[in-house]
């Protein structure tokens, strides 16, 4: 028996890369901000950004799709909006490598993030990894919280029924997936793809969780 039960990863930048939600934010919502304002789609992304920065991502409303549209009283859903760009959904190799690996040694997985569940069920169902995951949470749809508290991880660990050092967990945000939860005492991970850190908590492909997991 493994020392740490669960093994819980981030998503965006983590198990998907950036593709989906980079295209939604930052082309998307600028095109339909155009065609409301008649500007151009340049000025559009410039006036979009400039909002999205005023509120910053440790606030809920930055990860709120609906929120953006009623904002910028645009007609489209929600829905729509991801659908436009659901070919665009990828998952890294590497994600889906560890993910069947580790759950086939019956590791517990779980995925905690930012996300909204919207996105994050378009995610799940194009990359068709939802399948090995025991629970999936959104720290913002779920807890009304963003993971720059500990509350987040303390709650997933209550409803999993486990003690923080019983859980590792990796993510790409070295505030959010490293240093938050590592307050709490679970075994945390940065996961640096472009490796420009260094440090014995960073690793630079989702590959290296199999020997940490064998070595805990």
């Amino acid at each position: 028996m493994i020392k740490n039960k669960v093994v819980s990863f981030d998503l965006d930048g983590t198990l998907t890369d950036h593709s989906f939600v980079d295209s939604v934010w930052l082309e998307g919502i600028p095109q339909l901000y155009s065609v409301k304002k008649k500007v151009t789609f340049d000025d559009a992304k410039i006036a979009v950004k400039k909002e999205y920065d005023k509120i910053g991502e440790e606030e809920l409303q930055w990860y709120n799709l609906q929120y953006w549209i009623k904002k910028f009283d645009l007609n489209v859903s929600w829905q729509h909006l991801l659908s436009r760009f659901e070919d665009r959904i990828r998952i890294y190799p590497d994600a889906l490598k560890i993910v069947e690996e580790l759950a086939q040694k019956e590791i517990r997985l779980v995925i905690i993030t930012n996300a909204n569940t919207e996105f994050l069920e378009f995610q799940l169902a194009s990359t068709k990894i939802g399948g090995y995951f025991e629970a999936v949470f959104s720290a913002t749809s779920d807890f009304g919280l963003v993971k720059k508290t500990v509350d987040v991880y303390r709650r997933v660990c209550n409803i999993l029924g486990i003690l923080p050092h019983e859980m590792i967990h990796v993510g790409d945000d070295q505030n959010f997936d490293f240093y938050v939860p590592k307050r709490l005492g679970i075994t945390a991970f940065h996961l640096d793809r472009k490796g420009t850190n260094r440090g014995k908590h960073v690793i630079y492909s989702l590959e290296e969780l199999n020997k940490i997991v064998e070595k805990l």
